[in-house]
C-alpha cells in the first residue's frame, strides 16, 4: 500500500527537500492508553503505506516521500517529498537513527538522487551509492554502513544475499550458492528472511523436498554469516514434519535474543546472537517479540490467554479474554503489550455488522477491556474481511493505521 498525504502543521519541506523544524523534545513512551490523542488526515486516493517507530515518534512512509511526526502531538517533525510523477523509495536504518532514500523519474531506472537522512531532523548526512541490478528501489533492508541485496525475482528463484557499502557502492561479497541445511545438504532451499545485528548478518534458511506430499520432513536453520566477509559463525537447525510447501517462519531480533516462530514450526526458540546458544523452547503459538519480552497467546472456543514471556521463556504477566468484539475479522497477532496492559483491535458492531475500528485496554491480571474511541469507521458492504492495517508503538503514542477507511483520516494515535 502507498500513500501521500497533507501535512497537520505548516513547517512544510518544498518537494525533493529534506527540512527540518526546531528543536523538538522526543516523547517518552506510553505504558497504558485511555483514549484518542490525534488523528492524522490524508487526501483522497492516497494510502499508507508503512508506519515506523523512531525516536521522534513516527516515520511515515509513502509513494511520494516520508514524514516523521512527533509522537506526543501527531506535528510534522519534518518531511522529504517529491512530485507524484517520480518514483520514490525509502527505508528505516536497523538502528532508527537514519533514513535511506531514492528517487527519480522511472522505479525502471536507477535512481537519480540517493540520500541518507537524519531521522531526529531530516537533514541530509551525505549520499550512498547503489549499482544496478541490486534492486535499489527496495532500501528496506537497510544498516548504517551495508545493505543486504536481493535481486528481482520470483520466491522460488534464488536470489543472492550481498553486502555493499553505501557510501562507496563498493561490494563486499556476494553468494556464489544458497545456503543449505547440514542435515541433508541435498535438500532444496530458500532464504526467506535475513536480519543485520552489529557485526553479523542472521539468515533464515528452509530446506525441503521438491514434492508435493503431506507431511513434508523440512529443515529450518539460521544461520550467522559475518558481515565483512560472508563466513559462516554459526548455524542452529531444527527438522521436523510440515504440511505444506510454503513454511511460514520467521525470525526478530531484539538485544542480543533472536526468536524464530512460526505457525508451522512445531516449537518457537529463542537463541543468543552472539554464540547462537539456544536459550529457551517453547511449543506455544508465538505472536512476536517487544522490547526484549515475548508475548505468546492461547485460544479456545471458551476465550483467549496473552502470556508476556521473558526470554527464558518464564511468564511475566498476563490477561485473559472471555470473548472479543469482532470475531473472524481479528487473528491474535492484533495486539500489542504495554507496560501498564494490552492494546487490542476492536471491530465495533451495528445491527450485528461491523461497523468500526477502535482499540481496546486491557490492564495485566485479566481485568475486564475498555472499548476506546472509534478510530476508523467500516462501510457496509465492504470487502473488510480482516484487519489488514498495522497497530504499531511509537514513542509518545499507539497508531492505528488503515489505509482501506472511507474517511480521509487513515492515522489514529491513541495515547
Amino acid at each position: 500500500m502507498l500513500i501521500s498525504f497533507s501535512l497537520l502543521t505548516c513547517s512544510c519541506s518544498f518537494p525533493g527537500e529534506a527540512g527540518g523544524a526546531e528543536e523538538v523534545s522526543e516523547p517518552s513512551a506510553v505504558a497504558s492508553v485511555s483514549g484518542i490523542g490525534w488523528e492524522w488526515e490524508t487526501p483522497s486516493e492516497r494510502e499508507i503505506l508503512a508506519v515506523e517507530p523512531v525516536a521522534m515518534g513516527a516515520a511515515v512512509f509513502m509513494d511520494t516521500g516520508v514524514a516523521v511526526l512527533h509522537g506526543g502531538t501527531g506535528e510534522e517533525v519534518w518531511s522529504y517529498l517529491v512530485p507524484e510523477q517520480e518514483a520514490f523509495a525509502a527505508g528505516l536504518t536497523v538502528d532508527g537513527a537514519s533514513l535511506l532514500v531514492a528517487r527519480g523519474p522511472s522505479s525502471d531506472e536507477p535512481p537519480e538522487e540517493t540520500l541518507m537522512l537524519d531521522a531526529d531532523s531530516g537533514d541530509s548526512t551525505g549520499e550512498f551509492r547503489v549499482r544496478e541490478g541490486f534492486a535499489p528501489w527496495d532500501l528496506w533492508s537497510a544498516s548504517e554502513a551495508e545493505r543486504v541485496h536481493r535481486p528481482p525475482g520470483v520466491v522460488e528463484e534464488y536470489r543472492p544475499l550481498s553486502v555493499i557499502d553505501v557510501a562507496s557502492g563498493d561490494q563486499r561479497w556476494e553468494q556464489e550458492a544458497p545456503l543449505t541445511c547440514e542435515a541433508d545438504p541435498g535438500l532444496a532451499s530458500q532464504q526467506p528472511d535475513s536480519l543485520i545485528h552489529d557485526s553479523l548478518l542472521l539468515v533464515l534458511v528452509v530446506c525441503s523436498p521438491e514434492r508435493f506430499e503431506d507431511p513434508l520432513e523440512v529443515t529450518t536453520a539460521v544461520v550467522a554469516l559475518d558481515i565483512a566477509d560472508g563466513q559462516e559463525v554459526w548455524r542452529k537447525e531444527f527438522t521436523h514434519e510440515s504440511v505444506g510447501t510454503f513454511l511460514n517462519a520467521s525470525i526478530a531480533v531484539e538485544g542480543n535474543a533472536l526468536l524464530l516462530e512460526g505457525r508451522d514450526l512445531p516449537e518457537a526458540h529463542v537463541i543468543n546472537v552472539p554464540d547462537g546458544e539456544i536459550l529457551a523452547s517453547t511449543p506455544r503459538t508465538v505472536v512476536g517479540m517487544f522490547e526484549g519480552e515475548i508475548l505468546a497467546w492461547d485460544g479456545s472456543s471458551e476465550g483467549h490467554r496473552y502470556d508476556l514471556l521473558g526470554t527464558d521463556l518464564e511468564t511475566v504477566e498476563s490477561v485473559e479474554f472471555s470473548e472479543r468484539s469482532g470475531g473472524s475479522l481479528l487473528s491474535e497477532e492484533d495486539v500489542l503489550p504495554l507496560g501498564d496492559g494490552l492494546v487490542s483491535v476492536e471491530v465495533l458492531e451495528e445491527d450485528g455488522a461491523p461497523s468500526a475500528l477502535a482499540l481496546g485496554f486491557t490492564p495485566w491480571g485479566g481485568a475486564e477491556t475498555e472499548v476506546l474511541d472509534s478510530g476508523f469507521p467500516i462501510e457496509a458492504g465492504d470487502y473488510f474481511d480482516r484487519f489488514t492495517g498495522q497497530l504499531v508503538e511509537v514513542p509518545g503514542a499507539v497508531v492505528l493505521v488503515d489505509g482501506r477507511s472511507p474517511e480521509p483520516t487513515q492515522l489514529v494515535a491513541y495515547q
